[in-house]
């Protein structure tokens, strides 16, 4: 396999864990100022709930983000990167080919 491909499978599996990240972080705090705004418009109140649902959110996605960074580290002192994967799957594949090559 050649470098290009190597770094670009790496900057896509960067790329994903950013996206991850991103996502990880928007959907709570984003829940919570939904779901806030909606019981504030229900119980007429000025707010309190905006404001609670929104520290939930936030709380909620900081807790994923270190639950997250504790399994990634896991896997990487374990010599479990995505990349591994990756290179299990091609020399699998690799097999694959030679046993219906050779049949």
């Amino acid at each position: 396999m050649s470098t290009w491909k190597k770094s670009n499978k790496s900057i896509l599996q960067n790329l994903a864990l950013i996206s991850q990240v991103g996502i990880m972080m928007l959907v709570p705090i984003f829940g919570g100022v939904l779901f806030g705004a909606f019981l504030d418009r229900f119980f007429g109140t000025s707010g309190i709930f905006l404001i609670i649902f929104v520290l939930l959110g936030v709380g909620s996605s900081f807790r994923n983000l270190y639950v997250l960074s504790m399994q990634k580290s896991r896997e990487y002192q374990k010599g479990e990167s995505p990349s591994t994967y990756v290179n299990k799957y091609t020399k699998e594949q690799e097999e694959i080919q030679k046993k219906t090559k050779n049949d």
